[in-house]
C-alpha cells in the first residue's frame, strides 16, 4: 500500500514507540501529585499528540496558569525518569524502517512531544538516522493542526499526492485530512480501529508489516 507514496510521515508514540501506557500513567500519577481529579485513561489517551501545555489544559480545563505549568514540569521529570532503548519500539518497527530506507523513501517524524523528548527518543531508541525530517509540538502547531505536515512537504519539495501519513491518533489521522494528504491507522496506541475508521483512513492495519500489504 506504500509503493506509491515517496514521503512517509509517522507519528511516535504508539506508532514506532510502544509508550502509550507510560505516558497516562504519567498523566495520572501527576494529576494525583496536585490532588487533581484523575482523567480517564480515554481521556489521557485522546490528548497524545498535543503539545504538553494543551493536553494539560484539555484534560484540566480549570486549572490556573501556574497549575499548568506545574503540570507539566511534574510530567517532564517523571518521564524522564524512564530509560528509553530499542525495546521501547515495538518489534518491526526498526525493521519496517530499514525497509523502508531500502526502498529509497524519505521518512519524517511529526509527533505531540517536546524537542528534548523527540531527540531522546530517537537516540535511545537508535532510530535517528532513519529519518530526513523532524517535527515537533514545541516548535509548531499541535496535531491535529496541518503545519507539521504541511513544513515536511515544504522541506522535502514531495508533494501532498506523495506523502502517507501513518499514526495511531484521530489526531494523526485529522492533520492528514487538513493537509490533504493520505493516511493509514495503526490499532497500536491510542485509539481502536473503530475510532480510527471515522476519520476515512487508506487502511487500518495492526502491525507496521501490514504497510508492504497490497491493497
Amino acid at each position: 500500500m506504500i509503493s506509491k507514496y515517496d514521503l512517509i510521515v509517522f507519528d511516535w508514540d504508539g506508532t514506532l514507540a510502544n509508550s502509550i501506557d507510560w505516558i497516562v500513567d504519567c498523566i495520572l500519577q501527576v494529576a494525583t501529585e496536585k490532588n487533581f481529579i484523575a482523567p480517564s485513561e480515554s481521556a489521557c489517551k485522546g490528548v497524545i499528540g498535543m503539545s504538553l501545555s494543551e493536553a494539560m489544559l484539555t484534560l484540566f480545563p480549570n486549572i490556573s496558569k501556574a497549575d499548568k505549568t506545574d503540570l507539566v514540569r511534574l510530567y517532564r521529570i517523571r518521564y524522564m525518569s524512564k530509560g528509553i532503548t530499542p525495546n521501547d519500539l515495538f518489534l518491526d518497527a526498526a525493521p519496517v524502517l530499514k525497509e523502508l530506507q531500502r526502498m529509497g523513501k524519505v521518512l519524517a517524524i511529526a509527533t505531540g512531544k517536546g524537542q528534548l523528548g523527540l531527540d531522546r527518543a530517537l537516540d535511545g531508541t537508535g532510530v535517528r538516522p532513519f529519518f530526513h525530517e523532524l517535527r515537533c509540538a514545541e516548535t509548531m502547531a499541535s496535531k491535529p493542526n496541518p503545519q507539521m505536515l504541511l513544513d515536511i512537504m515544504d522541506a522535502t519539495q514531495i508533494s501532498e499526492k506523495k506523502t502517507l501519513m501513518i499514526g495511531d491518533s484521530i489526531l494523526d489521522l485529522m492533520m492528514a485530512n487538513k493537509a490533504g494528504v493520505q493516511s493509514v491507522g495503526v490499532t497500536t496506541g491510542a485509539h481502536s480501529r473503530s475510532q480510527l475508521n471515522t476519520q476515512n483512513p487508506m487502511a487500518c492495519i495492526d502491525t507496521l508489516t501490514e504497510l508492504f500489504r497490497e491493497q
